[in-house]
């Protein structure tokens, strides 16, 4: 390569002054310098840009086609950690043809999705009134009382929920399965 480039550089060195002009101009007019923006940095991932572009086998080249971004900086926005505006992200969305809601890291907290515990605090009332229900002796039958009455207290809704329900046929302990009725062939 080093033969190469003194190579063209003796050419351009033995060409007229007019042709050196016009290749340099060209070259600054085609070629304009890019350089990369700053993208702000979270302390936690707040995006899954990166994931998203690799599940649809997308390369940085041909996002920054699409979106006018150079890859330095697009390479910066992916990063997890990256934190973009909501035009950056219109970009990638478009240009990964993915809602925007799929770039976006949803954080952790401690704190439950509301429905979601919710859900959990009907499971778990529906156990307690299944164990209330069936309950065989006084002490467990008071212990069950005393888990629904705090469980309403946590979530008041709860009151009258009723135990899981007790639907289809239910096998006794000496009862087999249908399968256990048929006999299976075994061919060796």
């Amino acid at each position: 390569m080093a033969t190469a480039d003194l190579q063209f550089n003796l050419l351009d060195a033995l060409a007229p002054a007019s042709m050196k002009r016009n290749k340099v101009k060209a070259k600054r007019q085609s070629h304009p310098r890019k350089f990369s923006l700053p993208v702000e940095q979270a302390d936690r991932p707040v995006n899954r840009i990166a994931f998203v572009r690799e599940q649809q086998e997308m390369t940085l080249r041909s996002v920054a086609r699409q979106t006018g971004i150079d890859v330095r900086t697009l390479r910066k926005q992916e990063k997890p950690t990256a934190n973009l505006t909501l035009t950056e992200l219109a970009k990638w969305s478009k240009a990964l043809d993915v809602p925007v809601v799929n770039l976006i890291e949803e954080p952790e907290s401690t704190l439950d999705n509301p429905v979601k515990k919710r859900a959990a605090m009907v499971r778990i009332m529906r156990s307690a009134m299944s164990i209330h229900d069936e309950a065989a002796s006084a002490k467990m039958h008071a212990l069950a009382e005393t888990l629904v009455s705090q469980l309403v207290e946590l979530m008041p809704e709860l009151d009258g929920l009723a135990a899981w329900p007790q639907y289809g046929q239910r096998r006794g302990p000496e009862e087999v399965g249908r399968v256990a009725e048929r006999p299976l062939r075994i061919d060796l």
